[in-house]
């Protein structure tokens, strides 16, 4: 859907299902054929070291998949492992075995151009979003079966992402919205681990400090739990419910407290905010905050980021809700002291004036799709014009940098954001 192919050499497939016992050091895992919770790693896609083998064997791992194009293929004359055990230098064995036959299409020495570096990176980034809902899932579904909501695990995705947000900030961002466009029935798995991202996003925007992000993230992970308390088809239907149902959706979060107070291991803070990630400080949401105090800052965080991402969920019952639209209609409500304007204007820094797929008409008269932001200048993202001025689909939509017309006489502009259901136009096509 967002990854790209991986390239080899031939024309046949490069991935081989393999047992415990082939398993060799400098071998390219891909993913592993066994419960998420017997993994040793929240990442699965490296280059395996001797430390990691170790780990895997001693997991009790039974199966995993690799990628030959990207690592050691099996050698079927070396020593296998002993799966209770793993002794050092096996890999170099293994190593001294195989031999690599030289690859013309992708040559180690030719370096790589920025374009694919940046699709790297992107790749890496859908596949850490898709890995940790799969995480997510598995700790949700544990816990309808009573199992216990594993903290560590949960800390080592929250501090995977806010590196990621270090080091690619807007290439998260955009990712986020791009899966906002062909995920048309977005899942509670996938919610609270976009709330997570974002708000390690907007945290770093308001200059918080990265070990009290990694706290946010882990209640963004967990602000939803008390979901797996109440019925499966109401939670699956959840949004724009009214009446009783609304009400009893509501609980929740009582629920979920309940779920996690019962570990000990939570910290107060992260308690804090999962209480009160649907009270805003307008006194309006639920429930009343305990005693009238006053909501956190990590609490209005937590509850701005949920609600924009419900707002987009929301509208995908019925067609987009574009994201520029939900930013103005939450800084609209920031400015009636629903949330903190400060917070929602982090919100714009973070996903630009145009967001990733918002549908603009631009000065010239054509309608285009903002594809990319330029975070230098952000009103002058890259688009993809698709209708002409005459209004005419374009067979070939062009991509246009817009911050390349800077300073000329007849540069072109945005002139105003369109609603793509006004039009007709399927936002999903131009990001499939």
């Amino acid at each position: 859907m967002n990854t790209l192919s991986n390239r080899s050499c031939s024309s046949t497939t490069t991935r081989k299902r393999i047992v415990c016992s082939q398993i060799r050091a400098g071998m390219f895992l891909v993913r592993i054929l066994d419960s998420w919770w017997k993994s040793p790693f929240f990442l699965h896609r490296r280059l395996l070291r001797f430390q990691d083998v170790q780990q895997l064997v001693q997991s009790g791992i039974q199966e995993v998949e690799i990628d030959t194009s990207k690592g050691l293929d099996v050698s079927f004359d070396s020593e296998p492992l002993n799966c209770t055990g793993v002794r050092e230098g096996q890999h170099e064995t293994a190593r001294a075995n195989h031999q690599e036959e030289p690859c013309d299409q992708e040559s180690e020495s030719i370096p790589l151009d920025p374009n694919s570096l940046e699709r790297e990176n992107q790749e890496q980034l859908f596949q850490l979003r898709g890995d940790a809902i799969a995480a997510l899932e598995n700790v949700f579904e544990g816990v309808k079966t009573g199992q216990a909501i594993p903290l560590p695990s949960l800390h080592a995705i929250a501090q995977e992402f806010v590196q990621k947000a270090l080091e690619h900030p807007t290439v998260l961002a955009e990712i986020m919205l791009i899966e906002h466009l062909e995920q048309f029935d977005k899942t509670l798995y996938s919610h609270v681990v976009d709330t997570a991202v974002l708000s390690i996003l907007v945290g770093l925007q308001l200059g918080w400090d990265v070990k009290v992000l990694g706290e946010v993230a882990v209640a963004a992970l967990l602000h939803d739990v008390g979901y797996m308390r109440l019925p499966l088809n109401l939670v699956q239907t959840r949004w724009g419910r009214t009446g009783n149902e609304s009400a009893l959706l509501q609980q929740h979060v009582e629920m979920g407290l309940a779920l996690i107070i019962k570990n000990s291991q939570f910290s107060p803070d992260i308690v804090q905010m999962v209480r009160e990630h649907h009270a805003y400080q307008d006194g309006s949401g639920y429930p009343n905050v305990q005693g009238g105090e006053p909501i956190s800052a990590s609490g209005k965080l937590l509850g701005l980021v949920d609600y924009f991402d419900e707002l987009l969920a929301e509208g995908n019952t019925s067609g987009l809700f574009p994201a520029a639209l939900v930013i103005r209609r939450m800084y609209q409500e920031a400015q009636r002291g629903k949330f903190p304007t400060l917070f929602v204007e982090a919100m714009i820094r973070v996903f630009g004036v145009y967001p990733v797929g918002t549908f603009v008409q631009l000065s010239t008269g054509e309608q285009a799709v903002v594809v990319r932001q330029n975070p230098e200048v952000s009103v002058k993202p890259h688009v993809k014009i698709i209708r002409a001025r005459n209004g005419q689909i374009l067979h070939e939509p062009e991509v246009k940098n817009l911050a390349l017309e800077e300073g000329l006489v007849h540069a072109v502009e945005i002139s105003k954001v369109l609603d793509p259901a006004e039009f007709s136009i399927n936002l999903r096509e131009y990001f499939s």
